[in-house]
């Protein structure tokens, strides 16, 4: 293996965005946000009251694993707090999260934490726990055909049972899985101190009902049992008609907003460092770095996936630097797999943003730009919304043939 190779491998790795962010703290990738801390706010505010409910806000690719992962770290530090990181994607589909989903899930990480226990009850809340989240087969015995009849029909008369609004038996299996769960998390809590859970991947949960009847009826329930509970929710949710209802669940809420590089010199200089820790030899030029910072729209992640991208660019290019063509290179490929397969409604409305109309997202094509980040959303120095700056040029070229055809 050429050195040359080797060493365009690790600049790579330095730009892996898509990896466990816990990766890039461990090699001390990891540099603060500008002017709002939130990691350290949320951590401070979870040590004064351990069992308090937070709702973290925030765009797709803003950051908000690697702040949930700094609260983690900062909790832990506590001697008598010990908090969880879980990643819900890993154990559901997020798009089907059911009621009782992260009550179940926080079980299972209790119930790992508690290794294996003799103690009779534990191991029948961790039985409870386990077939809720698994599911499990049971096997019955009935009598013959013949007797079974003689249960429901007698002289001639057929018994036949009408179901009432109220069914119990939902109430009773939530019950017992409530239980269960206090019973591990009380024997948790007397081991390792006050438990908080850090439920992320939620903002991938674009259906707002869902977030509220699912997510948050849980995070009622592991805070009237005394568990914090830290858990993040998508842009949309921030716009929509429940978001009142929703921010009741909290003791708090915050918003992680996309970074204006253009306008906010803090955050083209957190972006300058990040450079700077990642790229300490200078293969990417100066020229390179303004162009990637601009290109990416103050999105973390597409900073990195532009990073990459042009990396490659330079690789195949046998170039030893990486230069402002591979940029312009690597930008256009991505522009290109991000308009594919919108809809019509959708390309006027990123056409209307780009002309400065105002825009405040109310319809399903508005929210799905949002979470997908075709729409950025800044709020310092001043709220606005804008369409990613790569995507300028394709709109553009889009609004100009479909001016050429209309003429």
């Amino acid at each position: 293996m050429s050195e040359r190779l080797k060493f365009f491998r690790k600049l790579m790795a330095a730009f892996e965005g898509t990896a466990d962010p816990r990766r890039a703290i461990e090699k001390g990738y990891y540099i603060a946000p500008p002017h709002n801390l939130i990691a350290e706010e949320i951590a401070g505010r979870c040590a004064l009251r351990p069992s308090s409910a937070h709702l973290l806000f925030g765009g797709i690719g803003s950051g908000k694993t690697t702040q949930l992962l700094v609260v983690r770290d900062r909790l832990n530090e506590i001697e008598d707090i010990h908090a969880i990181y879980i990643d819900v994607s890993l154990y559901t589909d997020i798009s089907d999260l059911q009621p009782r989903a992260l009550v179940v899930i926080a079980g299972l990480e209790i119930a790992q934490l508690l290794g294996a226990n003799s103690d009779p009850e534990l191991q029948e809340s961790r039985q409870i726990i386990e077939k809720r989240a698994y599911g499990y087969k049971e096997t019955r015995f009935i009598n013959s055909i013949t007797s079974s009849l003689s249960l429901v029909i007698n002289g001639g008369e057929q018994l036949i049972h009408h179901k009432g609004l109220l069914s119990t038996e939902k109430r009773e299996t939530d019950s017992r899985l409530l239980q269960a769960f206090l019973h591990l998390k009380n024997a948790a809590s007397q081991r390792l101190g006050e438990i908080v859970f850090i439920f992320d991947g939620l903002d991938r949960l674009n259906n707002t009902q869902t977030f509220l009847h699912s997510a948050l009826n849980d995070v009622l329930e592991l805070a009237k049992d005394g568990v914090g509970v830290i858990v993040v929710g998508s842009t949309p949710t921030v716009y929509s008609q429940d978001r009142e209802n929703i921010e009741r669940f909290a003791s708090h809420s915050y918003y992680l907003s996309y970074l204006n590089v253009t306008e906010d010199i803090e955050a083209k200089q957190f972006f300058e460092n990040i450079f700077t820790v990642r790229d300490p030899e200078g293969v990417i030029t100066p020229e390179a770095r303004e162009l990637l910072i601009t290109s990416s729209g103050g999105v973390l992640r597409d900073l990195m996936s532009l990073t990459q991208a042009a990396i490659q660019e330079a690789y195949v290019d046998s170039s030893d630097s990486i230069e402002e063509k591979h940029i312009t290179n690597a930008a256009s490929s991505l522009a290109r797999s991000k308009i594919l397969g919108l809809s019509d409604p959708s390309l006027e409305i990123l056409q209307q943003v780009m002309q400065d109309v105002v825009f405040y997202p109310r319809t399903k094509e508005a929210f799905q730009l949002l979470l997908t980040g075709h729409i950025l959303e800044y709020r310092y120095p001043k709220r606005g919304f804008v369409i990613h700056p790569i995507l300028v040029p394709v709109i553009q070229n889009l609004t100009s043939s479909a001016s050429h055809v209309a003429s």
